[in-house]
């Protein structure tokens, strides 16, 4: 900038160009790597909560959302949860029934009874298993045996002599 007073003389500031709108809603690095530590351990919403709970900020001024979040994680090259649990080695609920033999509503009830070993990978608790090592979990392997080697019930008789019609 030049300044000309009214004595004539000329003097040149130098002032540094103000951010553009883009440079003033930059995700803070101190965020980016808090971001990177917890995709390891945490979910999208977890993460929010673990941001907003330490006093973080958006680039806007604002507490974070499971939206901003997962966008500051594409914009930056950030691995999300279900990569990094892919590259450990953790399968889909398709290839453990796949490997196990039975459907994958088997896989998710031996997960519920602490038979499989499983890791939500996003919000909507959907998950990415363990393998079962060894000696994996088998279809049957109760005290009762096939279920057509089991024993039937009675088939159950009607009392006729205890019944009421009714006509209108």
């Amino acid at each position: 900038m030049h300044v000309r007073f009214k004595g004539g003389i000329i003097k040149t500031l130098r002032l540094p160009l103000p951010p553009n709108a883009w440079q003033k809603r930059l995700t803070n690095a101190q965020v980016l790597e808090e971001m990177r530590e917890l995709l390891a351990e945490h979910t999208d919403q977890e993460i929010v909560a673990v941001l907003n709970e330490r006093g973080f900020l958006s680039g806007t001024g604002k507490p974070f959302t499971s939206c901003i979040v997962g966008k500051i994680r594409r914009k930056y090259g950030l691995k999300s949860r279900y990569d990094r649990l892919r590259e450990s080695g953790m399968l889909t609920v398709g290839e453990m029934a796949k490997l196990l033999g039975v459907s994958t509503s088997c896989v998710a009830i031996w997960r519920a009874r602490g038979l499989l070993n499983a890791h939500a990978y996003n919000d909507k608790n959907q998950r990415l298993y363990e393998h079962p090592g060894e000696d994996p979990p088998r279809k049957m392997q109760g005290l009762k045996g096939k279920l057509c080697d089991r024993q039937r019930l009675a088939p159950l008789i009607a009392n006729r002599t205890n019944e009421v019609q009714c006509e209108v």
